[in-house]
């Protein structure tokens, strides 16, 4: 199980579409989030809903390919259409202060468009805080909180958070070809909670 997060697209269109692609590719992934505060996202989205067949083409055309088409035409129809169907998976955050709260598993996963924003409570619950508003990509890891920011999609980056099979996290930094750039685990034990008792 893993999210995607796509940084604010600053009129990169192209590589916003790259970037929605290239988690849409990934079977793992549980939803996809745009930490932009610009409408950027709902423009490529009616892009993408254009371009899917409705229900009656979907069938005809699979009618046709079935009876006269090769495998690899039906094949190719069936992954466009899985494609367009996985983008019901993309979120934008919510209207200001714009922050969502996701759970994988037992971990608080907390994304928000600008850090500043965030109460001290916000980031007190929360055990990974990944934000859009930033110059550069960055992941930095204060006590048992992270912060990942993908940086603006201009600079080519993507954030992922993955839930791997020991339970830990596991969070990436990508390129828009899927190269992993850097890459961060943390493990439960990092994040247990200290009791102090007097």
């Amino acid at each position: 199980m893993r999210m995607g997060f796509i940084g604010t697209a600053l009129g990169a269109t192209r590589e916003l579409r790259q970037a929605i692609e290239l988690f849409l590719d990934d079977p793992q992934l549980k939803q996809i989030v745009y930490l932009g505060d610009d409408d950027a996202i709902t423009q490529v989205v009616s892009h993408f809903a254009h371009e899917q067949l409705s229900e009656d083409e979907f069938l005809r055309r699979g009618v046709e390919l079935a009876c006269h088409g090769s495998a690899d035409a039906l094949r190719q129809l069936l992954e466009a259409d899985r494609a367009a169907q996985r983008v019901s998976l993309l979120r934008r955050l919510p209207e200001p202060p714009a922050l969502a709260i996701e759970m994988l598993d037992k971990w608080i996963v907390l994304a928000v468009h600008d850090k500043a924003v965030l109460e001290e409570d916000d980031v007190a619950n929360a055990h990974v805080i990944v934000y859009g508003h930033a110059e550069e990509a960055d992941y930095k890891r204060f006590g048992p909180r992270s912060f990942l920011t993908p940086g603006p999609l201009n600079k080519g980056l993507v954030g992922s958070v993955g839930l791997r099979q020991d339970g830990s996290l596991e969070l990436n930094l990508l390129d828009l070809n899927g190269r992993t750039m850097r890459s961060e685990s943390v493990s439960p034990a990092a994040v247990a909670k200290v009791v102090v008792a007097s």
